[in-house]
């Protein structure tokens, strides 16, 4: 595993708390709206199951009350992967460190990541993760997630949550920074269920049906957080490009 420095590791905790702190806060000052309306009884008939996300909308996924399961998260091992985990880590979530090499051919700890993963939903827990794999195209999903569910047996439940004011970063996938005093929406589409004997053929239409899905759970969460969905389609500068509300 990739080493942090004791600084990186300092700063990674206090970004974290921050984070956290702004994530409660927006939990606290927002009206949320789930869809569909049996939201968490939807979720809870699954467990365990996989929660995927798009990179860059999964800020308010972090506290969506289902701490009587355990839940584990799929977080990258460098980058931004150790603010995520010191965040997440306030809200109960354990983080599982790997991630898909994308177009990169730099071992990332996918491999050892799958394995964990699959052990954690062995074990009863929800496993979240994001369906595209950093730097790649944002939104357009990758096959690991199609694979865990292959592997565990477990469905993808694609969920997205969005708010009426937030802040959009320019990196590779958007980032959103959601805000306090906004209308909080959630949305979830139906389990996806991959055959342990799916071949290529099969896992390919599994992946465009994930990717569909979460599109569709996603433009549905601003839709209903009356707000203008970022767009992903603009090269990433690292500067704050805009801001909605």
């Amino acid at each position: 595993m990739a080493r942090v420095s004791k600084r990186n590791k300092i700063l990674a905790g206090i970004a974290g708390r921050i984070v956290a702190g702004l994530i409660n806060a927006v939990k606290k000052t927002s009206r949320p709206v789930y869809q569909p309306s049996t939201f968490f009884d939807d979720l809870r008939a699954e467990v365990p199951f996989i929660m995927a996300m798009w990179h860059g909308q999964f800020m308010m996924l972090a506290d969506l009350n289902t701490r009587e399961y355990a839940v584990a998260a799929m977080v990258s091992r460098h980058g931004d992967g150790e603010i995520v985990a010191h965040f997440l880590s306030k809200f109960g979530i354990s983080a599982i460190r790997g991630a898909g090499a994308g177009h990169r051919k730099r071992d990332r700890g996918g491999a050892y990541a799958l394995r964990a993963a699959v052990r954690a939903l062995e074990e009863g827990s929800i496993v979240a993760m994001t369906a595209d794999v950093p730097p790649s195209r944002p939104r357009h999903a990758g096959n690991g997630i199609v694979t865990l569910a292959r592997l565990s047996g477990r469905p993808i439940i694609p969920v997205a949550a969005a708010t009426s004011r937030f802040i959009v970063l320019n990196s590779w996938s958007r980032m959103t920074i959601n805000l306090p005093f906004s209308k909080l929406a959630l949305v979830a589409g139906d389990p996806i269920f991959v055959a342990p004997d799916a071949d290529e053929n099969e896992i390919e239409r599994k992946r465009r049906e994930v990717e569909k899905s979460l599109n569709a759970v996603t433009s549905r969460a601003y839709e209903i957080a009356q707000a203008a969905e970022p767009r992903v389609d603009v090269e990433p500068s690292g500067r704050t490009s805009s801001r909605n509300g």
